[in-house]
């Protein structure tokens, strides 16, 4: 049983309980990332995100640190483009505790001008670290290639310019405005009662209400829906590399209901998400052309795309872009088979039941649920959903995304770029 209550104010809090758990997981969400800063804003979010574990009016960073050592818990954070989270999974008797300190944390952080200069340190040093990460730099140039200047395509963290530009009082100032107080979710999994945690959480319910954003939570530039990429751009980004990362991604619609969520999880087991996947089989297995092949759907607030990713040797990369190409189109002309569709969904169904046991998962489930203003269900209801989808209507939602042109992407060295950007226009031109 769920508890879903909407209270004054516009927080929400979801409870799943769970019985004989001696184990709970919690997390304090905001409905705003790195897609909702402005431009100058760029990398304020996760500057944010850092800051409210250096320290608070009542708690120094250290003793926050060790508030949640000594009960046995593990604290974190992070910043997504459409959501920033706070989240801990704690055995019970630390929750009131872990409440109180997750309030004092996005009520009460103190920003002080010494530990914001050290953390701004700590940021670029994070990412000057993604410079030597080949996938993460790939990742970035892709998604400029398809977002152009969206918001969208910026890199979540910021760059290390943007990172340099930013003063105490420009991030203090977006914070008060935009987080401070001003939650707009908590998600709670576990061995406690819906009860315990409205109590648990009451000051931060109670500042909720009171507080006031002076800006709408979507400013107007980044809450206008991405225009279709465009057929021209950047096709192959020149990487100190020894592979190649061949990205194919086909647009979708501004946002699916949620069946059509449904039979879009599993056409994506059936296609690159589980080992029995045709591109798995194929790519991989039997053509042995690649090491990692798999795809992804990607929903947002106000837009989505399917996206299949593989990575190769420089001597595979034509292979493996035209190979992906061939399955996709394959699968455009014939659809699934029956026996695909009955393993991609034993297979969703397992892996539900399987995480289902950690309370982690069962917190961020819900709140993936909330925040993308789908219906609340639990494990069980989601498992009977994916059992009554046909085969109809799996093919009826990959088909919301490969009726369009694809958007084709390489990174990798000098060496690969001219041979693989010939192959992709051959691609290009052949629809």
């Amino acid at each position: 049983m769920i508890f879903d209550a909407s209270l004054d104010g516009g927080l929400r809090i979801l409870v799943e309980s769970t019985a004989a758990a001696d184990v709970a997981a919690v997390g304090v969400w905001y409905d705003r990332g790195s897609r909702d800063e402005d431009e100058d804003l760029s990398g304020a979010t996760h500057i944010i995100e850092h800051m409210l574990f250096k320290g608070t009016d009542e708690l120094t960073a250290s003793q926050i640190a060790r508030r949640f050592d000594s009960m046995g818990g593990l604290v974190n954070a992070f910043t997504e483009r459409e959501t920033m989270g706070l989240h801990a999974t704690i055995p019970v008797s630390g929750f009131a505790e872990t409440a109180r300190i997750l309030t004092d944390l996005v009520t009460s952080a103190r920003f002080d001008p010494d530990e914001f200069s050290r953390e701004l340190v700590v940021i670029e040093n994070e990412i000057a670290s993604t410079l030597d990460d080949v996938e993460e730099l790939a990742a970035d140039a892709f998604a400029l290639r398809y977002w152009g200047t969206h918001p969208l395509a910026r890199p979540i963290g910021g760059t290390l310019e943007d990172i340099k530009t930013k003063t105490r009082d420009q991030v203090y100032t977006f914070y008060t405005e935009q987080f401070m107080g001003k939650p707009d979710l908590i998600t709670v999994a576990g061995g406690i009662d819906p009860d315990q945690v409205l109590k648990a959480f009451e000051p931060l319910i109670d500042a909720k209400k009171k507080s006031k954003s002076t800006i709408h939570p979507h400013t107007p530039a980044s809450c206008e829906a991405p225009l279709l990429p465009s057929k021209n751009g950047l096709t192959y980004k020149t990487l100190s590399s020894q592979y190649v990362q061949v990205f194919y991604a086909f647009p979708g619609p501004r946002h699916i209901d949620e069946k059509t969520y449904y039979a879009l999880e599993i056409a994506n087991a059936a296609i690159g998400d589980a080992m029995g996947s045709r591109l798995f089989q194929k790519l991989r297995e039997e053509l042995g052309i690649c090491y990692t092949i798999y795809s992804s759907p990607n929903l947002f607030r106000d837009c989505s795309l399917f996206s299949i990713f593989g990575t190769c040797s420089v001597n595979h990369a034509e292979k493996l872009l035209v190979g992906i190409h061939e399955e996709m189109q394959k699968l455009a002309a014939k659809g699934f088979s029956e026996e695909e569709i009955h393993n991609a969904k034993s297979h969703l169904a397992g892996m539900i039941t399987i995480a289902a046991q950690d309370v982690e998962f069962r917190m961020r489930r819900l709140a993936r649920q909330a925040l993308y203003k789908s219906t609340i269900i639990d494990c069980r209801e989601s498992i009977k959903k994916i059992h009554d989808i046909s085969v109809s209507d799996v093919q009826e939602s990959i088909g919301l995304f490969i009726q369009n042109e694809p958007i084709l992407f390489g990174a990798g060295p000098k060496k690969a770029e001219k041979r693989f950007s010939r192959q992709l226009e051959q691609i290009i031109q052949s629809r």
